[in-house]
């Protein structure tokens, strides 16, 4: 209250007569403005909460039952009215959901506040509840000594916290599988997980976990070289359809098959395309590689292919190369093979390498990033790096 309010109340000695008069004709915001002139605080607040009661507009009741609390003096009967009339009104907006969730959980918290500190502990109780405070419905409700309301909410309490130890647990258990190099396992550990709950923690290890998955074929540094490590055998090169794709238009759909049947040599098959496959100008249906062929598709793109000494055979394009194993390979003193599933490529060893600074003896599923040594002192056998033209991008 101001001083000059305080100073009016004292040199208008009929205030509280005019407020008196005031309510019984009807003047409800008369009246309580008499009564605040008049000192009487406590008549100011009942006036204010009976305007409330039958305000229909939700923003002006809102507005009057703050006024009130603001108003109530400490102590007096008034303000826990003021305050339950307050907090029941934003109780039953929240349950409307006419209310702001962060405007509510303030509001709510406030209101419970100053309900516990005046000995409305059920009410601060529930309040707190539908604020989402339940260590502090908990707590009131302790004070409020209502054993039954308690025990519910220890047991809630109980069950969040088996649900936040077992999604620790769940995420703890996919970061492990990628770090050991089941990322295929991770991915299904962590959609799993979402399905039961979509935690902030869990989506962003998913995302973070795809955005570094590799497209088909993947990009690798191998013995300072970048290659396109393409799995398969056969392994079919086409416009739009097969394991390694060429956008090119003098490529067909499926253009061409490359293979090293079993036993024999890698061998280059023509698919049929009407554009075709020549070599030094005569169309050809199916070559074996031998030491090496200069093709041309279509008369017009140049393709390299050579026998490369890991194994398989080595493609050269216009800007690429790829690798195509056909089967097992060497890779350092290892030997190793790869193939593509579900979205994932993996590496398989013949016997344990080091991920990071892990030791894994199991398929790898690459990640964009991976580096993997032949032991913990072992040479570099290869890394997955990002496409050249994600890069440039």
């Amino acid at each position: 209250m101001s001083i000059s309010t305080r100073l009016r109340s004292w040199f208008t000695p009929d205030a509280q007569r005019r407020a008196v008069q005031a309510e019984q004709r009807g003047d409800l915001e008369g009246a309580s403005t008499g009564y605040m002139e008049a000192g009487r605080y406590a008549d100011a607040v009942r006036v204010m909460l009976i305007r409330a009661q039958g305000e229909l507009d939700p923003h002006r009741r809102a507005l009057l039952l703050v006024q009130a609390t603001a108003l109530a003096p400490p102590g007096d009967e008034a303000r826990a009215l003021a305050w339950r009339a307050r907090t029941q009104f934003v109780l039953d907006r929240a349950e409307a959901g006419g209310l702001d969730p962060a405007i509510r959980r303030r509001e709510l918290l406030e209101a419970a506040q100053v309900l516990r500190s005046i000995g409305e502990h059920e009410l601060a109780a529930r309040a707190l509840h539908v604020a989402g405070d339940l260590e502090g419905e908990i707590s009131a409700l302790a004070d409020a000594g209502a054993v039954q309301r308690l025990e519910e909410a220890v047991s809630r309490q109980r069950k969040i916290e088996e649900h936040r130890l077992k999604r620790s647990l769940r995420f703890e258990e996919a970061r492990d599988a990628i770090a050991l190099g089941e990322r295929r396992k991770a991915e299904q550990l962590l959609n799993a997980a979402l399905r039961d709950e979509d935690a902030e923690d869990l989506r962003a290890l998913l995302s973070g976990l795809l955005a570094r998955r590799p497209n088909v074929p993947p990009t690798v540094q191998l013995e300072g070289r970048i290659l396109e490590i393409v799995p398969g055998n056969p392994v079919t090169l086409g416009r739009s359809d097969g394991e390694l794709r060429v956008a090119s238009p003098v490529v067909s759909r499926r253009h061409l098959e490359i293979a090293r049947p079993e036993g024999a040599e890698p061998i280059v098959r023509d698919l049929g395309g009407k554009n075709g496959t020549t070599l030094r100008g005569a169309r050809v249906d199916e070559l074996r590689v031998g030491l090496g062929l200069d093709l041309l598709i279509g008369n017009a793109l140049p393709l390299k292919v050579r026998p490369f000494p890991a194994g398989g055979l080595l493609l050269e394009l216009p800007g690429r190369i790829c690798w195509l194993p056909l089967g097992g390979f060497q890779l350092g003193p290892r030997r190793a093979m790869v193939e593509s599933r579900d979205g994932w490529v993996d590496l398989r060893f013949d016997r344990p390498v080091v991920l990071g600074d892990l030791q894994v003896d199991k398929p790898i599923q690459l990640l964009i990033g991976d580096e993997i040594y032949d032991g913990h002192d072992g040479p570099l056998l290869m890394r997955v790096i990002p496409p050249p033209q994600a890069e440039t991008r």
